[in-house]
């Protein structure tokens, strides 16, 4: 089986590497990135060709492929791969939108991952954990409106912003001031911010927009009643995301607990408090959204407002892919198989 990995030297394709051998021993890989380069991870060593090598006449097709990159790039080679024989998950948002191609979290919809099927878009890191934690909750309590706010981690930005905040953070904290004025307030270090990239007339961002839009795709849920506010926060990995859900009848603790009981890759954190429930617990539970600190509004017996949080470089991205290509090549790893559409 050749696997390969466009866009193989970001914080994504790197996780990529992790993944693919647990999912598919022995699989041959093609990594490709920006320019011909050696790429060194926990200690191997991957050969990395420029993309460009892929537009040969010459150059050699295989059975998977991931790709993750930019918009525009994405839709530069993905013809190109699936040309070249390739299934292809793309990362972007170059094809989520698009009525013919799935937008797929695994664990939701993946059923719609059939053997006829390509090409599959990859969600939003803060749609995949969402769209988890409320598609159980929707088959048994009904959905009529929810409101999300998202603190996402500065590794959703790329691989150049996190070592730039990391340094930041190392200078800034290094200068103790209780203040923060050694900070810029503007940057990402010790600061929250607007994630106010591409907002629109409306007010919202493109990031509230992917949110709201993917989720009413992958729920199949036309204008399903959400909105949303997105903004980062100075954590290096893990989204987390403040929830508050209006459904159809009325909620309870323990109903909500059971329902999630029947969902995919969820692990509930039963405190009350939230305790164990966090931005980094996310990285030692890197393939699960962990969900929890459940409350039945007063006010209102049919909301709920409860926390979910993930690993925004692996359940967020890279383990969604993997999940939705084993959907057409089964994993080893049962953790990394899709389980198709739950009743």
């Amino acid at each position: 089986m050749r696997v390969c990995i466009l866009g193989a030297t970001g914080l994504v394709g790197r996780e990529l590497l992790h993944l693919i051998p647990r999912a598919w021993p022995g699989a041959q890989l093609a990594l490709h990135a920006s320019r011909d380069q050696e790429l060194e991870v926990d200690g191997r060593r991957f050969e990395v060709k420029a993309a460009t090598h892929l537009d040969a006449v010459d150059a050699t097709g295989g059975e998977l492929a991931f790709v993750a990159l930019d918009d525009e790039h994405s839709a530069r080679y993905v013809p190109r791969l699936l040309a070249l024989g390739y299934r292809v998950i793309d990362k972007s948002n170059a094809y989520r939108g698009d009525p013919a191609v799935p937008l797929v979290a695994a664990g939701v919809n993946d059923g719609l991952v059939a053997d006829e099927v390509r090409l599959v878009a990859n969600p939003n890191c803060t749609t995949i954990p969402l769209t988890l934690a409320l598609a159980p909750l929707r088959r048994h309590f009904g959905i009529r409106g929810l409101a999300v706010s998202t603190y996402q981690a500065i590794s959703g930005a790329g691989i150049a912003a996190l070592d730039q905040f990391l340094l930041d953070a190392q200078v800034g904290y290094a200068a103790h001031n209780r203040l923060g004025a050694a900070f810029s307030p503007s940057g990402y270090a010790g600061n929250t911010v607007p994630h106010n990239g591409k907002t629109d007339d409306s007010g919202f961002s493109a990031e509230e927009r992917k949110l709201m839009i993917e989720s009413s795709k992958i729920l199949a849920f036309p204008d399903l009643p959400i909105s949303a506010q997105a903004c980062r926060v100075p954590v290096a990995v893990g989204h987390y995301e403040q929830v508050w859900l209006t459904c159809e009848r009325p909620v309870s603790l323990d109903a909500v607990a059971s329902a999630w009981a029947g969902g995919a890759f969820l692990r509930v954190v039963p405190t009350a408090d939230g305790a164990g429930l966090s931005a980094l617990a996310t990285v030692h539970e890197r393939d699960l959204a962990l969900v929890g600190r459940v409350r039945v509004v007063p006010h209102d017996p049919t909301t709920v407002c409860f926390t979910v949080a993930a690993d925004n470089l692996r359940l967020g991205a890279a383990t969604n892919a993997v999940r939705i290509a084993a959907r057409w090549f089964p994993a080893v790893d049962p953790t990394l198989q899709a389980p198709g559409n739950l009743p």
